[in-house]
């Protein structure tokens, strides 16, 4: 599974370095990609990258390696920190009863109060997020067109497509 991993990651950045859209598109999906990245709907993050980039015309790919922000590894520290912004700013999740024991009922008693935990990695995430998608949008953009200045993309033949 190691070797796939790479396999698929190297193959994931090739076709980054190779992509034909503009610079500005293939940022803004960054920057989409690494904004959705930092929400807490981890199972939704490939699906709603990738479907807002198609509908805004920006790179698809680049968003899907943006949302790889969030993954299995680096998750455990992303969303405490998303939750500590998040609580610190508006607090819904603030009179949440945290389970003394991990018992049955005591997690029904949480799962009944994850709307307000929710809202706080939501809010935390967008806080935490939108600075990291500016930013991942300038650096994005300036890699492509400094790698572009260096490798300019070859003409295609018309007569062979």
């Amino acid at each position: 599974m190691v070797a796939r991993t790479k396999f698929t990651q190297s193959r994931l950045y090739q076709r980054f370095i190779k992509l034909r859209a503009s610079p500005h598109a293939i940022a803004g999906g960054m920057a989409l990609g690494l904004f959705i990245g930092m929400s807490p709907f981890f199972g939704l993050h490939v699906i709603t990258a990738v479907g807002m980039a198609a509908l805004l015309k920006w790179s698809k790919i680049s968003a899907l390696i943006g949302v790889q922000i969030t993954n299995a590894l680096t998750a455990p520290f992303i969303y405490p920190i998303n939750y500590w912004v998040g609580s610190k700013l508006v607090g819904f999740s603030a009179k949440t009863a945290w389970p003394s024991a991990f018992t049955f009922s005591e997690f029904i008693q949480l799962l009944r109060q994850s709307n307000q935990i929710i809202m706080d990695l939501l809010i935390g995430g967008s806080v935490l997020g939108l600075p990291l998608a500016l930013a991942g949008y300038g650096a994005t953009l300036w890699l492509v067109r400094v790698y572009r200045r260096k490798h300019p993309p070859k003409k295609r033949n018309k007569a062979h497509p």
